[in-house]
């Protein structure tokens, strides 16, 4: 069996030994067959390659000397140091890293444990709990004469201390500036003379296949270059939201993805392009032993530069916001190809755009005149090609600027014009109203569609969390059902079928002995948290 796949910060707490390869390009050439049989008849020796094969790669390590004489002097090694109450984490024995804050055990190496200091007293006065020092490591890079640092988030997330060390051998204290945990970036300052900084390529113009060089500590091995290309550009992983829960649906994931070595230590250290520019932040790597194993992921320098320009000045960045669930319609979730199908039989023709699968209650898209089910294919004239496009456009556009987006519905396209509104800071801000439904509990089910429903009422309300507003509740779904093949679950609220409003139990009941499950149902449903999605439920 597999291990399964795990995406792992590329920070580290301490120095290790590593061991590495070199990977060489001789050529040997066999004569014939009788080679192995008979050597001293058929032996060659390996041909000189000639002068044409030599200069490019001559160029190509020049470019990469070139490269690093450049930017070295900007890349620097960032120590952190953290205070643990001991009580906290265990007691006087040492602390268990599986009980320390995640943000700070994911940059211990394995096996790491950390001694309590020494906080006895003599008198038997209460004392307050021991603390332990904690220590990590990571990277960044100098961006401006005046001392501005880019880093992750999470290398320097609740440190106490934070220490800069320069190429040159200087050690300097350094401040937060401001950190974004959703994009996992942070700014930091220091304050020092003859600084060397280095300036921002434009990632957007990057193409699969492009050389790249990353810098950093990795395993505290400082002032590394690894060399790789890019392998992919738009990739989503789950990293950002793992280690905070609390983001879930506000991160922003829109990573660069390199085979250029990336290791613990790196996280924070610039991703370069063979003209010296910074196209990336290097942030995470995909691997099974915590080790490289060859994909490494950045975040993009104009991401980057963005975030870091709204820290510097705002201290935090504003984005916009629709507050509507999204998906690509050439990638959608195995809940909605079924309704991704159904548009497209529908008319939708073109092979890009983004699906609304899902709007928040009382969202800017909701009041502005989107609806579950709609696909956006552009805003403000800009063709919208995946959900990172539209996301990323959203959020640099400022709070309250009117736009424009071109939908399909209902086999037409259409136009909705609304000022966006301002993301909020995490999910847990996003207030449910309670329901005043006085309804009696009237029950049904519906076999063919594969659930059980009761009539909205207060005590459903409050047993699932349900914000206001009628329909029928879905109190258990059959296994292997059609409603779970499109994701429908228990606290769920049915209210439409097709465009037929479903307020009971059965109204919901009427509804669904009129459909046809063979051509596929369209059910409006609002989830718990308020959001509203389209679902499409077809038999076989």
């Amino acid at each position: 069996m597999k291990s399964p796949q795990r995406f792992v910060w590329s920070a580290v707490a301490a120095a290790a030994i590593a061991t590495g390869s070199y990977f060489g390009s001789l050529t040997l050439n066999h004569t014939n067959s009788a080679f192995a049989d008979n050597p001293s008849q058929t032996a060659k020796q390996t041909e000189q390659p000639q002068a044409a094969v030599i200069a490019p790669a001559n160029d190509l390590s020049h470019a990469f000397r070139t490269v690093h004489n450049a930017i070295k002097d900007a890349v620097v090694n960032i120590d952190i140091v953290k205070k643990v109450d001991v009580a906290s984490v265990g007691g006087m024995g040492g602390i268990n890293p599986n009980d320390l804050p995640d943000q700070l055990r994911r940059l211990l190496p394995p096996g790491f444990q950390i001694q309590p200091n020494d906080g006895g007293q003599q008198d038997g006065t209460p004392q307050r709990a021991p603390q332990q020092t904690m220590r990590g490591t990571g990277s960044g890079v100098i961006v401006s004469a005046d001392g501005y640092i880019l880093t992750n988030n999470h290398v320097v997330d609740g440190a106490d201390d934070i220490t800069v060390r320069l190429d040159d051998g200087r050690e300097i204290k350094a401040k937060v500036v401001g950190t974004d945990p959703k994009s996992d970036l942070a700014v930091i300052r220091i304050k020092a003379d003859h600084l060397t900084y280095a300036k921002f390529g434009n990632s957007d113009a990057l193409q699969v296949g492009d050389w790249v060089l990353a810098f950093g500590s990795p395993f505290n091995f400082e002032q590394t270059m690894t060399q790789g290309i890019i392998s992919a550009k738009g990739r989503q992983v789950p990293i950002i939201e793992e280690h905070n829960p609390k983001l879930s649906g506000y991160t922003y994931e829109n990573f660069l993805q390199t085979d250029a070595a990336i290791n613990p230590g790196n996280s924070g250290g610039p991703l370069v392009n063979l003209q010296g520019e910074v196209i990336g932040i290097n942030t995470a790597i995909a691997s099974n032993t915590g080790g490289y194993n060859g994909i490494g992921f950045s975040i993009p320098s104009n991401d980057a530069r963005y975030i870091m320009d709204s820290l510097i000045k705002n201290g935090k960045v504003v984005r916009g916001y629709l507050g509507v669930m999204i998906e690509d319609v050439n990638h959608p979730s195995p809940q909605d190809k079924a309704l991704i199908a159904n548009i497209r039989e529908s008319g939708f023709k073109a092979d890009k755009g983004v699906l609304v699968a899902g709007i928040t209650a009382d969202s800017p898209g909701g009041k502005g005149g989107l609806k579950a089910g709609d696909v956006i294919t552009s805003i403000d004239g800009k063709t919208v090609d995946t959900v990172n496009s539209l996301r990323t456009q959203i959020a640099r556009t400022t709070p309250g600027t009117k736009v424009t987006l071109d939908v399909y519905r209902d086999g037409k396209t259409d136009q909705v014009s609304f000022p966006i509104g301002e993301q909020p800071a995490t999910r847990d801000q996003t207030q449910l109203a309670s329901t005043s439904s006085t309804k009696a509990p009237t029950t049904g089910d519906s076999a063919e569609l594969g659930v059980s429903v009761q009539t909205m009422n207060d005590a459903l309300a409050k047993r699932y969390n349900l914000p206001a507003g009628p329909g029928a509740v879905i109190t258990a779904v059959q296994p292997d059902s059609l409603a779970a093949d499109v994701g429908l679950q228990s606290g769920d609220v049915i209210t439409h079928v097709g465009k037929e409003a479903v307020k009971s139990a059965e109204d919901l009941k009427d509804a669904l002995s009129n459909a046809k499950f063979s051509d596929g149902v369209r059910m409006t449903v609002r989830t718990q948290d308020g959001t509203e999605r389209l679902v499409f439920a077809k038999k076989g």
